[in-house]
């Protein structure tokens, strides 16, 4: 069962684009990491 599904998410900071066209599907029972540097938008897409 999907838990949690978005495609084509985007967000830009005025004129500068942190991410675009980012797809996702979580599944019910499994486990999912969002790794990246700091700054890269981790926090941002998991509160669109």
């Amino acid at each position: 069962m999907i838990v949690l599904q978005g495609s084509k998410l985007m967000r830009r900071f005025g004129s500068d684009i942190l991410f675009q066209d980012v797809q996702m599907t979580i599944q019910d029972n499994s486990r999912t990491a969002l790794v990246g540097r700091n700054g890269t938008g981790k926090s941002t897409l998991l509160k669109i």
